[in-house]
């Protein structure tokens, strides 16, 4: 089995944006070591119905702010389960940025200040919209961006492959003890 994670943005309005996939199945001592997107074990269409399920849960509760949900992927028969959705920016946000194009750090700013997601020019981006968003320090919208509905468009396909790879300094000859010195 895999475990595979969905990065979402979701802003006051009910908007959710479901940027893309990871798959964190390599872990140690459940830390993940290697993190990877988009997800490329399942098929295009199983990733999408993940996203859309991950949509729909932070929708149904009325979530605001960026959150991952976790899911356990069963390659053998394509079920997947829920695990958990994660209510923050997690430490493998930078493989979603690098896929989807989008700042989440700065997303997350913009939507807790009560911007729109509509109105995120890199969020528009991402779903093929004009480039008619933006916004000031005085939270005015650009008189150019129209709203779009989330449930009716689909996000542009990653235009490449990002893989992370955590570093870990540990003595293999003390039961993998944490010890600082020098990479040989």
């Amino acid at each position: 089995s895999r475990h595979l994670e969905v990065q979402l943005l979701c802003d006051q309005y009910g908007n959710v944006a479901a940027l893309h996939s990871r798959d964190c199945s390599v872990q140690r001592r459940h830390q993940k070591i290697i993190e990877e997107g988009p997800v490329t074990v399942a098929p295009r269409e199983t990733v999408k119905e993940l996203e859309q399920a991950a949509r729909r849960l932070a929708k149904a509760v009325g979530y605001v702010g960026a959150a991952t949900v976790e899911y356990l992927y069963s390659m053998e028969t394509g079920e997947y389960y829920f695990l958990e959705l994660n209510p923050r920016l997690q430490v493998e946000h930078p493989v979603t940025e690098w896929i989807a194009e989008v700042n989440l750090p700065a997303s997350q700013v913009a939507v807790g200040m009560g911007i729109p997601l509509w109105q995120v020019p890199e969020i528009r981006r991402f779903y093929g919209m004009d480039n008619g968003g933006g916004y000031d320090i005085w939270r005015t919208t650009a008189a150019l961006a129209t709203p779009f509905n989330f449930d009716e468009v689909d996000s542009q396909w990653p235009k490449g492959h990002c893989v992370a790879v955590r570093i870990t300094s540990e003595d293999p000859d003390d039961g993998f003890k944490p010890t600082g010195g020098k990479v040989k």
